[in-house]
Order: C-alpha cells, then sequence, then structure tokens
C-alpha cells in the first residue's frame, strides 16, 4: 500500500501500539518518540488519545502498557479460525518436541504476518512476536508457503513489486525455488537462503475449500541444527498441519450436516 493512500498519524499510533505489545523495558512516551523517530509532541498526543480509549495507560514515572481497554477487539480476533485451541495445542507440542518457537502466519496483501505463537524456552531462541510483519519474500518457508496458493502471474508481480531490502541476501530465483518446493513437497525448509544464520520449517494450513488460508511453521538459529534433523522436523510440521486440516475439513463437514 502507498503511504500516499495513509493517515500518518495513524500509522504513528499504530507503531505505538506495536512497540508497547512487543519490545521489554520501561516505555515512557519520551522513550518511544526516540526509538519510533516521532516527535515529542506527537507521541504525547498519541498516548493521550490511547490512554482516553482506555487501550493504553500511564503508570507512576510515566511508564506505558496496553490496557484492558483492548479486550473486547482482542475477543472478536480470537473467533478466527486460526487461533482455535486446537491449533494452539498443535504449537505447544511441536514447540515441546522440538525446542523450537512455533508459529501461525497468514497472508495480509504482500505481507506475511505472525498470528498466534509459542515461544521456545531456549534462552538463545529466535523470537517472533504476534503481530509481527516482513514483506512474503522476506517471509522464508512461512511466506514461501504462503504464495504457493496463489497464480504465478501474482507471484510475479510481488517480487517484482517487493522493496529493494528483500534483496540484499537473495534472489527472485530463490524465491521462486522455495516456492516450488512448497508445491511439490507441501513443505518448505528454508536453511538460511536469506539469513543465514537462521532457518525456518513449514507446512500449509488449510481451509475447508483447500485454499491456504495460513503457514504452520517452525523456526530458529541454524546453528547445532543439521539437515537430517530439520528434515526430521519437516515431517513432523507436516503431520501436524495435516491433522489440523483434517479437523478443519470435519469441522466445516459436522456444520454443514448437524
Amino acid at each position: 500500500m502507498k503511504l500516499a493512500n495513509q493517515i500518518p498519524v495513524l500509522r504513528k499510533a499504530i507503531q505505538v501500539l506495536d512497540a508497547l505489545a512487543t519490545e521489554d523495558g520501561d516505555l515512557t512516551t519520551s522513550s518511544l518518540a526516540r526509538s519510533l523517530k516521532i516527535s515529542p509532541a506527537t507521541c504525547y498526543r498519541i498516548i493521550q488519545t490511547l490512554e482516553h480509549a482506555g487501550w493504553i495507560r500511564v503508570l507512576k514515572h510515566g511508564r506505558c502498557e496496553l490496557s484492558v481497554g483492548l479486550f473486547p477487539l482482542l475477543q472478536r480476533l480470537q473467533r478466527h479460525e486460526l487461533l482455535d485451541q486446537k491449533i494452539l495445542a498443535a504449537l505447544e507440542e511441536l514447540t515441546s518436541i522440538t525446542g523450537i518457537s512455533s508459529k501461525v502466519s497468514i497472508r495480509e496483501g504482500n505481507d506475511c504476518v505472525t498470528v498466534v505463537r509459542v515461544a521456545s524456552k531456549e534462552p538463545m531462541e529466535l523470537a517472533m512476536h504476534p503481530g509481527g510483519r516482513f514483506h512474503l519474500v522476506m517471509g522464508g518457508a512461512a511466506g514461501a508457503v504462503l504464495l504457493s496458493g496463489l497464480e504465478d502471474a501474482e507471484i510475479k508481480e510481488i517480487i517484482q513489486t517487493a522493496p529493494d531490502s528483500c534483496w540484499q541476501l537473495q534472489k527472485p530465483a530463490e524465491v521462486w525455488n522455495r516456492i516450488q518446493e512448497a508445491r511439490q513437497r507441501k513443505a518448505v525448509i528454508n536453511t538460511g537462503a536469506y539469513r543465514p544464520d537462521i532457518f525456518g520449517i513449514s507446512a500449509p494450513l488449510l481451509a475447508a475449500d483447500g485454499a491456504i488460508q495460513g503457514a504452520l511453521s517452525i523456526a530458529g538459529l541454524r546453528h547445532g541444527h543439521n539437515l537430517l534433523q530439520l528434515k526430521k522436523w519437516r515431517d513432523l510440521v507436516v503431520r501436524k498441519a495435516q491433522e489440523l486440516n483434517q479437523f478443519t475439513l470435519l469441522r466445516v463437514q459436522k456444520n454443514e450436516n448437524p
């Protein structure tokens, strides 16, 4: 989406909410203004507006945090079928078996967005915050899975219009290779094609009509994990994705034939 079609101050308010949701430490109006490169006066007005709406609260010494006023929005979001308890149980099982953080991602426009995750307990594991987003072609395994369900013409346009930052460590041909792997194997192992220090394994989550609605993934630091181990984990991710896809189909059939 072009910046010309966006409201600048609203975009800044979203940055403030995202920072409060994902960053650690004592976040104040001043520290948010500095880290987000928002003028102090604008950041102050954003904080005051969000506090009045009940979305955040300002504590002693000016520390800001998200507030319970967001609960009604979250309750509506929880109705999304990819936030089902069955999904969460699958993620917890994946992380328990592998020791690696797991997540579910969806496509929003040209972005790959994390909607739910279960974090590894390992101190040096990769952090993936819900709501975090990046361009589909930078999305490694998850991005490839989400792209694999599209027509080639649409994929070509997404690749051609991707920002320059997507091509610092990879080429379009590598993105196409991951997409073909997703189509052929119903899963992708990304062994550091974009980031040499990070691996990802993803399989598609399907809607009842067979369309790809999400990607089930594990992702972590590449060090210490050989290709044989990653292939075993790929089989595990594929198996859990297939179980969830079967559950989705059975649930729809049950609703259609009560």
